[in-house]
């Protein structure tokens, strides 16, 4: 018994529970935990009695110790934290024998640590589950001193629907979508089929933004907050962006090269420029829809109305002077 209380002794940093455990504390909690002490203490059920266990911190150390008289054998214990790092409260820990019979239960904090113990020393299964989250199991050694094992659950939830054009609600095979978490991190991404669906496996409760791309759509990006099942469905609808193409002339219909072409918004403000090429041509990708003032620095400059409506529209500008006169 000198060995057992020097062991249980080394594993308790609480002065309150050390006292406990030199004047035999009852196996049964004496009072409710405080509500200060939630999130550090972990509730554990061994053989029919009940233990309040202090449930490891962050850095791996214990921040309490154990209750109970009769704990024969090592302490096991950790941190149930998701694929993200945040901590899983509330998972149900279920520690087996190789035989399948239940040795003893306990719950995770509010910060994720647990605390459980097992009747005596060797080897045995650890289950783990945890609402909106693929259960787990381990197999564990269990010996004579604490030991510190750290859990990670996987979301089972998915995120799904369908990404369509807006208006028409024309299906888009081939969009990209993006989740990513309060942090920026991605953590769920997904390309669309022929029918235009999308699905973001081992999702988890949460806020996340959903971002959705596809070639000449504007992008969308919305916030959503996952429910606890972690199942949701979300369409998506992507407006058109247009291509404004079109060549320079000169009088004698001859093409200019290197003829600057800018791209005026109802505001008067530049959205786009472009240069026409050898052949005189020019493009201007991923317009939004709207009206459009497209203005070419010719000597003088030559201006134009253009309407864009999705798709690619043709918009020619012809410059008032002859190749030879360009300055």
């Amino acid at each position: 018994m000198a060995a057992l209380d020097a062991e249980l002794d080394a594993f308790a940093e609480s002065s309150w529970e050390e006292n406990q455990l030199r004047e035999g504390a009852e196996r049964v909690l004496p009072e409710p935990v405080p509500a200060a002490s939630i999130g550090r203490h972990a509730v554990v059920e061994q053989n029919g009695r009940v233990y309040r266990m202090a449930a490891p911190s962050q850095n791996g150390q214990s921040t309490g110790g154990l209750s109970g008289s009769d704990f024969d054998g090592g302490a096991l214990g950790g941190r149930v934290h998701r694929e993200d790092g945040r901590p899983v409260p509330g998972a149900v820990l279920t520690l087996v024998d190789h035989g399948g019979r239940q040795v003893a239960r306990a719950n995770s904090a509010a910060d994720g640590g647990y605390a459980i113990t097992a009747p005596e020393t060797g080897d045995y299964v650890l289950i783990v589950s945890a609402m909106g989250h693929q259960p787990t199991a381990v197999n564990v050694p269990v010996g004579q001193r604490p030991h510190r094992l750290d859990l990670t659950l996987v979301g089972s939830g998915e995120l799904s629907g369908v990404v369509r054009t807006a208006g028409p609600g024309v299906p888009l095979p081939g969009a990209t979508v993006t989740l990513t978490d309060p942090r920026g991190e991605v953590v769920g991404s997904a390309v669309t089929g022929g029918d235009g669906t999308y699905v973001c496996r081992g999702v988890v409760s949460g806020v996340y933004t959903l971002v959705a791309v596809a070639g000449h759509m504007r992008p969308s990006a919305t916030t959503l907050t996952v429910p606890d099942s972690g199942v949701l469905r979300h369409d998506i609808e992507l407006a058109t962006m247009a291509v404004l193409a079109g060549s320079a002339w000169a009088e004698g219909s001859r093409a200019v090269p290197d003829v600057l072409v800018s791209v005026l918004d109802a505001a008067g403000q530049v959205t786009a420029t472009a240069r026409t090429d050898e052949n005189g041509r020019y493009v201007v990708t991923d317009l939004p829809e709207g009206q459009y003032t497209v203005v070419a620095r010719g000597y003088p400059p030559v201006t134009g109305q253009v309407t864009v409506s999705g798709g690619e529209v043709a918009h020619d500008v012809r410059l008032g002077y002859e190749i030879e006169d360009r300055r």
